[in-house]
């Protein structure tokens, strides 16, 4: 009797266990929906902070229309923290208009991020959603 209790609470942790799994960080290579730019999410500082590792001669040319910047090595996503399970707050900049917004990033999926942020007082926002590629 007393190994059939010991099993069911050894199958009882395993199970709740593989219920919830730790939680894992975003650190990694993500790439846009569009596959134009691939970013690399890092820690810089005390911080997150996403910078540009590839993108396309399109978005690397609009970019440089935007900014007169180079898009390579460039950091989009700066001074990123934690503002509660999934959900990070910190800088965006938006090469193409050459400006700097407020971000955040929340945790769609184990897989995926959506960085949203505004710009000209709140008169530009938009959403895009990063899908996790390493």
């Amino acid at each position: 009797m007393k190994s059939i209790r010991t099993f069911g609470l050894i199958a009882m942790a395993a199970l709740l266990a593989g219920a919830a799994p730790p939680q894992q960080g975003i650190e990694g290579v993500y790439q846009n929906a569009h596959r134009t730019i691939r970013l690399r999410l890092a820690p810089c500082g005390d911080a997150l902070c996403a910078t540009v590792v590839w993108a396309t001669d399109k978005a690397r040319a609009d970019a440089r229309k935007g900014s007169g910047r180079e898009l390579i090595g460039s950091q989009l996503l700066t001074d990123l923290r934690p503002t509660g399970p999934g959900k990070w707050r910190g800088k965006a900049y938006v090469p193409d208009l050459d400006r700097r917004a407020t971000a955040t990033v929340v945790r769609t999926r184990v897989d995926e991020l959506r960085v949203s942020g505004c710009v000209l007082g709140g008169l530009i926002c938009q959403s895009r959603h990063w899908g996790r590629i390493d």
